[in-house]
């Protein structure tokens, strides 16, 4: 029987050439490679809403200054877009029918058509052989920016700042019914697993769209009582509309076919969630610092309805982790999810290569200056005071609501875009135990590669997850 296979990307990653990925050299050149990345996909994610417009108005949506010489380019660029885009429409019309509509399908067929999806779906989210000569012959910002004025946010998030349970909780008159419900896809074969998605309206009054995830499960797992792990990627990851997503690979079909349930969100406005005229992840920087926090309550919050779902399937215990953006979400579920109902509480915490205080990131992290995030925050006037304002809407919180020694991160000593020392002192204030700590010496592209490489991250997740589901086990049949 056919099934979706692991990308030979990752089998390179994994292999001793995959070293290269941690080395300092490697690290300056992806860190110096980041603009002109986000600048080809800022210049498609322009040509979704100005394709028929002309080169002049299409480059006012880009964000970049006009340009008479590539015109002639630039027409050409967007019809060959055009194409694509149309069989991208046609591909997902399909897909829709046979995963979320009531078209008929065989097993095969279905893994058929994941493949053909993907495979046009980033095409179309990374065109670089389109729109890639943009950022290498013209000024194309990595980023569009719509930064609020700090008096525009005072105004807007005054209650939030002065209880930040209102943009972290759930209302109080929410009855568990009314908590969104949980839609399942038709499966799809992997390697080692079966996999689906799920969609829920976004419990966030923030925004307006549905969550969706990706799941994995053993091929041949007969209960569903699978201990299971909340995983968010980080910030700017495309997600499963690309043919190799990272965490796909080292998280889900690698615990999955061990016995595990692994889900892997799209962050808002990420992957499945993009926003028409905004590449995945855009908003989050292009609106800082409002449209960090409103990212990181969305995603708790989220990753609550996940968590009480997988309780409903038969987990034993949910972990929560993430890496990057993603660990933030985690610590911030790790400290805010004290007032929300029992069942959406984690039983353990992983988070990796994440920053301790966001409003200190936002003044001095190594992503600040590399995107002009300094500049966008600095035009729209906010001050390293103005920042700290919103540290209670930005920064997790300095207590956390689980047990200290369920908490087991991972930062990169050298990590500049998620410093380190913010993270050492959250995790200190915290009082997670030091051997449960884990230090990387890397940078933070080398924190993602040795997640990719390094079994250890892996080890750990196991090894704690049987733990607790056999503490939860033993209790239940001393109770019993």
């Amino acid at each position: 029987m056919d099934h979706l296979e692991t990308p030979a990307v990752h089998r390179l990653l994994t292999s001793p050439a995959g070293r290269l990925l941690t080395s300092r050299p490697f690290e300056a050149f992806k860190t110096r490679s980041l603009p002109r990345e986000f600048g080809a996909v800022r210049a498609r994610a322009a040509a979704d809403v100005a394709l028929s417009e002309g080169p002049e108005a299409y480059l006012r949506e880009v964000g970049a200054p006009p340009a008479p010489h590539l015109h002639d380019r630039i027409e050409r660029a967007l019809a060959q877009y055009a194409r694509l885009r149309g069989a991208y429409d046609e591909t997902m019309e399909r897909w829709e029918r046979v995963f979320w509509g009531d078209e008929e399908s065989t097993p095969d067929e279905r893994v058929a058509v994941e493949r053909e999806r993907r495979e046009v779906s980033e095409r179309r989210a990374k065109p670089t052989d389109i729109f890639g000569f943009l950022p290498k012959e013209h000024l194309v910002p990595p980023v569009k920016f719509e930064t609020p004025s700090p008096e525009d946010a005072r105004t807007r998030w005054h209650h939030e700042l002065a209880e930040p349970e209102r943009l972290y909780g759930f209302a109080e008159s929410s009855a568990a019914e009314e908590f969104p419900r949980v839609e399942r896809s038709a499966t799809v074969r992997g390697p080692g697993t079966v996999e689906y998605l799920l969609r829920f309206r976004s419990p966030s009054p923030h925004l307006s769209d549905r969550a969706t995830a990706r799941v994995y499960e053993p091929a041949d797992a007969t209960d569903a009582d699978l201990p299971t792990l909340v995983f968010h990627s980080g910030w700017g990851t495309f997600d499963d509309q690309l043919t190799y997503w990272p965490e796909e690979e080292y998280v889900g079909r690698a615990l999955a076919p061990e016995g595990y349930r692994v889900v892997l969100p799209d962050a808002p406005w990420h992957g499945r969630r993009e926003l028409l005229g905004r590449y995945s992840g855009e908003p989050y920087i292009a609106s800082a610092p409002v449209g960090l926090f409103t990212l990181y309550s969305a995603a708790a919050l989220e990753t609550a309805v996940l968590t009480d779902w997988a309780r409903t399937e038969g987990a034993p215990v949910v972990g929560v982790g993430g890496v990057s953006l993603g660990g933030t979400v985690a610590l911030h579920v790790g400290g805010r999810c004290g007032d929300w109902p029992e069942s959406m509480h984690p039983d353990l915490l992983f988070p990796a290569g994440m920053p301790g205080a966001i409003d200190q990131t936002l003044l001095a992290g190594g992503l600040t200056k590399l995107l002009d995030i300094d500049d966008a925050l600095d035009a729209a006037g906010w001050t390293g005071a103005a920042l700290h304002e919103f540290a209670p809407l930005l920064n997790p919180p300095k207590d956390p609501c689980l047990a200290p020694e369920r908490v087991f991160p991972l930062v990169g000593t050298r990590d500049e875009m998620a410093p380190a020392s913010t993270a050492r002192a959250l995790l200190d204030e915290w009082g997670v135990p030091r051997p449960n700590r884990r230090e990387w010496d890397c940078g933070h592209f080398g924190v993602l590669a040795n997640l990719i490489r390094d079994e250890s991250f892996r080890t750990t997740v196991r090894r704690e997850l049987d733990a607790a589901a056999r503490n939860r086990r033993n209790r239940e049949s001393v109770t019993a």
